[in-house]
Formats: C-alpha cells, sequence, structure tokens
C-alpha cells in the first residue's frame, strides 16, 4: 500500500533535484558566465536558456513538484505544515523565477553585443536573481525535510 510519507517522498525527490540544479546554476554556471567577457555571456546564457528549456530533465524537476503538489493537498490536505511550507515555497521560488530572470533574459537577448554596459549590468542582476531563486527552492527542500523529523 501506498502511504502518505512514501508520496511525500517521491514529490520531495524532483524538488530536491531541482534545488541542487539550481545551485549548481547559482554557483557553479553563474561564476562561469562571470568569467566571460559580454559578447560571450549574452552567448552562452542564450544558448543555456534554449537548451534549458528544452531539457525533458530540467523540464521534469522543474514541473514534477508543482503538479504534484495539488492531488497531494486535495487528497491529504493541508496536516503536515511543515511539507505544506516545503511546497509553497516550492511555489514562491518558481514565481520567483518568473518575475525576476525571465525578464532579464528576454533583455539579454534583446541588446546588441555593443551594448557591454547593459550586458554587465544584466549580469549582475542575474546573479542576484539566481541566487534568489536557487535559495528559496533549497528552503523549500529544508522545509520538507523537518516534516519527516
Amino acid at each position: 500500500m501506498i502511504t502518505k510519507t512514501f508520496i511525500e517522498i517521491v514529490i520531495m525527490i524532483p524538488t530536491t533535484l531541482a534545488a541542487g540544479f539550481l545551485l549548481a546554476v547559482s554557483g557553479v554556471i553563474q561564476k562561469v558566465m562571470n568569467d566571460l567577457d559580454e559578447v560571450s555571456f549574452k552567448y552562452f546564457l542564450t544558448r543555456l536558456e534554449y537548451r534549458a528549456m528544452r531539457s525533458p530533465f530540467a523540464m521534469s524537476v522543474s514541473l514534477i513538484s508543482s503538479i504534484a503538489a495539488i492531488p497531494y493537498w486535495i487528497i491529504y490536505g493541508f496536516n503536515n505544515w511543515w511539507y505544506t511550507a516545503g511546497l509553497v515555497m516550492w511555489f514562491v521560488a518558481a514565481i520567483a523565477s518568473k518575475i525576476l530572470n525571465m525578464p532579464i533574459y528576454k533583455k539579454i537577448k534583446e541588446l546588441t553585443n555593443s551594448q557591454t554596459e547593459e550586458l554587465k549590468n544584466e549580469r549582475r542582476k542575474l546573479q542576484t536573481a539566481n541566487n534568489i531563486r536557487a535559495w528559496l527552492t533549497f528552503i523549500s527542500v529544508i522545509l520538507m525535510v523537518i516534516s519527516f523529523i
């Protein structure tokens, strides 16, 4: 028989994978982008975003937790406060991503290669946005884990 705890663990797995993925982006990949000149940064970021939006892994880990949260709450309700807080934080991180990161990606695509100061400024904004998104997602996992203690 499938238990509530089993379902919670299954939902937490892609959430944890996404947190690790985002921490790698904000920690490792962002540092690589910071080392690039502005034109190379623009090229790299547009390719990265293009590939990430078409990656089955990236899309799966970002969608599974969001989709699974709805039936979880319908079936089990909001009784597990820590787990619910983790899922809510997951949604906050997803919304933050749309509000913070998406406009930066769009702006960088629109900038020309000669607009190096603007590209540099957008890179700084992206670093902040990536850090916020990664840490919010990581906090969501911590809250979910606390529910098992």
